[in-house]
């Protein structure tokens, strides 16, 4: 581990990021939330097509019935 003795301990270090460092840990904390959301809405997605081709399924299977009788 290297010393540098020109470096003195202060009550504040590790220092906080300063304004431009905290808006883009900020900008990147944002961005990885609408990706998270960006995912949440594409499965929802898929599950809400899924959902609409087992009712037109059952739809279907339902006109079949009707039309043997």
């Amino acid at each position: 581990m290297t010393t540098h003795p020109e470096r003195v301990a202060s009550p504040q270090s590790p220092s906080l990021p300063d304004r431009r460092e905290r808006r883009a840990v900020s900008t990147t904390v944002q961005e990885l939330q609408v990706a998270i959301l960006e995912c949440h809405v594409a499965a929802l997605e898929q599950e809400l097509e899924a959902e609409r081709e087992r009712r037109q399924a059952v739809v279907d299977r339902y006109e079949r019935l009707l039309a043997e009788r």
